[in-house]
């Protein structure tokens, strides 16, 4: 028999496992009969994530057969986008050159400061308008860039046809965030058909009408949301343009989305595959007949909803996830924002770190190399499934209310968002959502006050553009703000008995606190109540931790609590956890608050604020 003739399939020699049998191993393992209850995940947007899947869940999934190529292009290359925060020329322009001279195929700039044909030619001043895309945002007027632009290029003699150009137009995206239109609805439309038109007859290879699913993700929507309203908001400028007389294939040439990225790593590659399915199937249903007219170009930016402004670096780490996320779903264009954008005016340094972040991810880690490489994935292409199912039925029921315009206007997009905001905002607060550094293992000594460069929560707005951890940032905020004039609240904790229990609960307890930077100082073993009160005393303590098992806390808090009142010197006394059945006698006693897991941390810790640091 020859070699090749004995080499056999890998994993032949063992047999097939039943999806029963793996259920009934995971049962044993578990030490528990319901594994769903205990495994299955419930997302915030109602879905229901397994926790095993298997081939056979491929089954009844129609989408496989017929999602479009994922991509117009056959691999799965992007363009490294850099945003340019500053609308100052010639300092966007140097910024502009450098970026491109490390790496950025593509240079979205804030036009805030073009008012004349020479302003565009400072910021555009040197660079191959061939070989680089070019965006515009924030412009007094399109139709002057655009004009602009159709000037500078005949100037220059560059090509058109090699030219590619996208701007920020999304005048429904305005609208949800200030509560107004630019003029009326009806004159951005006569504009953006006019704008198309100009695009369509200079510059062939240009996004005009931007969908900016991103400002949903950033209010709090969830994936669904983004989904769903993103693919609504287009609908309705298709019906638009097409009332005004436009042609559908120069619509869709025209439109391309603005996605943000969120930190649910498998939830965002599936988020881009759902959306590629989903607007084929809406083009599909409109009459296109190209297949590239069926492709989505989007354009994934990073959130800002989920980053933090305490221990910021994680912030680096979360828009690293986020870039390999939508790198592996095919997004077509990433942004990748500076770490430290939340509080901090533009800087070389993170904005380097941003971009280098995905030369990366494409240059030594080869994530452009093949399409779709989460094809297949039974897990992967169930929960894509899943948002495409759960946004479509959202989306019907947007156009049911008569479109997008008109639910924008009836307060249900608002009332959405707000809806899901709040829930989540909630659901960090009593921890269920971990913001690393914030809400679970903060470092109470990093001091951030001096750090801040700009105004953190934004103006006030009919769609608020928020973080998740900004509740937290402000009542962190607070205790610096105090500390410059007087000593931060300080908190003793008291650990002892049960060795494994009291340093568990010390641990929580320490972590509980800290997110609001309240000094911790820490005694264990063998402590005498006269002790406790010398470094009470001493140190100005204002917040007693008692920290052991359920059943040592009684005999220990009796005498403490009994000696302090005593002396007429008693601080706050807190117990971590509530025990079952002496919670009510602990209370009798003196004790003020118990410290759970589940409780709402935000509102215990404001109250003790408001007590130690009146406003």
């Amino acid at each position: 028999m020859s070699e090749k003739q004995d080499i056999k399939p890998l994993f032949k020699e063992f047999p097939p496992v039943s999806t029963e049998a793996w259920r009934e191993k995971l049962k044993v393992d578990l030490k528990t009969d319901d594994i769903d209850k205990k495994l299955n995940w419930h997302t915030i947007d109602g879905m229901d994530i397994n926790a095993i899947y298997r081939d056979e869940d491929l089954d009844n999934l129609n989408f496989l057969e017929s999602i479009p190529s994922l991509k117009s292009s056959k691999n799965n290359d992007w363009q490294i986008n850099r945003i340019i925060e500053t609308g100052e020329l010639y300092k966007a322009n140097a910024i502009a050159k450098q970026a491109i001279d490390r790496g950025a195929k593509s240079i979205e700039f804030n036009c805030s400061q073009v008012r004349k044909y020479d302003s565009l030619a400072i910021l555009l001043d040197g660079i191959d308008m061939e070989e680089v895309a070019l965006g515009f945002d924030k412009p007094m007027s399109y139709k002057i860039i655009l004009n602009h632009l159709i000037s500078y290029v005949e100037e220059k003699g560059f090509d058109k046809s090699k030219i590619v150009l996208f701007f920020n137009w999304d005048a429904m995206a305005y609208r949800l965030i200030s509560g107004k239109y630019y003029k009326t609805f009806d004159d951005n439309i006569k504009e953006l058909k006019a704008l198309v038109e100009g695009a369509k007859k200079h510059f062939p290879n240009s996004k005009i009408i931007s969908i900016n699913g991103q400002h949903f993700h950033n209010a709090g929507a969830t994936s669904v949301q983004e989904l769903a309203m993103s693919l609504s908001a287009a609908v309705e400028y298709i019906h638009r343009l097409l009332d005004k007389g436009l042609l559908l294939e120069d619509v869709l040439e025209k439109l391309y989305f603005r996605m943000a990225i969120g930190s649910a790593y498998f939830v965002e590659i599936a988020k881009i595959r759902a959306m590629r399915y989903l607007w084929a199937k809406i083009c599909t249903a409109f009459g296109a007949k190209k297949e590239n007219h069926k492709v989505a170009f989007i354009h994934s930016i990073s959130s800002s909803w989920n980053k933090t402004i305490y221990d910021p670096y994680v912030n680096m780490l979360r828009t690293t996830t986020e870039t390999m996320s939508v790198a592996l779903g095919g997004a077509d264009m990433i942004s990748v924002l500076p770490f430290d954008k939340s509080y901090k005016n533009e800087n070389e340094f993170s904005s380097r770190i941003a971009q280098n972040q995905q030369i990366l991810i494409k240059e030594e880690a080869h994530f452009d190399k093949v399409v779709d490489p989460a094809a297949g994935s039974y897990y992967i292409e169930n929960l894509t499934n899943a948002l495409i199912d759960n946004a479509w039925n959202l989306f019907l029921q947007i156009e049911d209310m008569g479109g997008y315009a008109e639910a924008l206007e009836n307060g249900f997009i608002k009332k959405e968002i707000v809806k899901s905001s709040e829930k989540q905002f909630k659901e960090a607060a009593i921890r269920k959502i971990n913001i690393l550094g914030t809400n679970q293992f903060p470092n109470q000594q990093e001091n951030m006050l001096g750090e801040i460069e700009k105004e953190l929560w934004g103006k006030k707005s009919e769609v608020e553009l928020k973080r998740v951890s900004q509740a937290f940032e402000q009542l962190r905020l607070r205790t610096e703000k105090y500390a410059l004039t007087h000593d931060k609240p300080k908190l003793l904790l008291i650990s002892f008995g049960d060795v494994v229990m009291r340093k568990a609960r010390a641990s929580f307890m320490s972590n509980f606190f800290a997110a609001a930077a309240y000094d911790i100082l820490e005694m264990e073993d063998e402590i005498s109540i006269e002790e406790i009160l010398k470094v009470t005393k001493e140190k100005k303590v204002q917040i007693i931790g008692l920290c052991s098992s359920d059943k040592e806390y009684l005999d220990f808090a009796m005498p403490l609590i009994s000696e302090m009142k005593q002396q007429n010197s008693k601080p706050i006394i807190v117990v971590a956890a509530k025990p079952i059945g002496i919670a009510d006698e602990l209370s009798a006693l003196g004790v003020d608050d118990f410290i759970y897991a589940g409780m709402d941390m935000l509102e215990i810790l404001n109250k003790y604020s408001n007590l130690l640091m009146p406003l």
